[in-house]
């Protein structure tokens, strides 16, 4: 590999630059872009599994986009529900089998998100 030479200039300029500085978005207070977050949860999931979960562990089901994983998850439901996450799970559901017109098919997979939110905080979910 060829090796580059660099000046006093490109060298200061870099190390002036703290590694691990956090960039921090100021619309949404978060590090990761906004338009991740808004499409990162789908709907909470309201089953009586969820409902026990809720007020018994202080965790709450979402569903959320395949796409998504536990930080986008975490920072968008904080940013939504203005809660403190401590823990989020994340479970894939296999896609079920489908008929039409004899024929086979595949449904949709699903992602569902088990958050863990800080003691005496709680998410409304109308």
């Amino acid at each position: 590999m060829p090796t580059v030479k660099r000046t006093k200039k490109e060298t200061k300029s870099k190390a002036a630059a703290p590694k691990n500085a956090e960039t921090k978005t100021a619309h949404t207070g978060s590090r990761l872009p906004h338009h991740m977050l808004l499409g990162a949860l789908l709907r909470p999931h309201m089953s009586e599994r969820a409902h026990t979960l809720s007020v018994t562990q202080n965790k709450y089901i979402f569903m959320v986009n395949p796409e998504a994983n536990k930080r986008i998850v975490k920072e968008a439901i904080e940013h939504r529900y203005n809660v403190t996450v401590r823990s989020v799970n994340i479970v894939r559901d296999p896609a079920k089998t489908t008929h039409w017109r004899n024929m086979p098919g595949r449904g949709m997979r699903s992602k569902k998100a088990i958050v863990t939110v800080k003691a005496g905080e709680k998410i409304e979910i109308a």
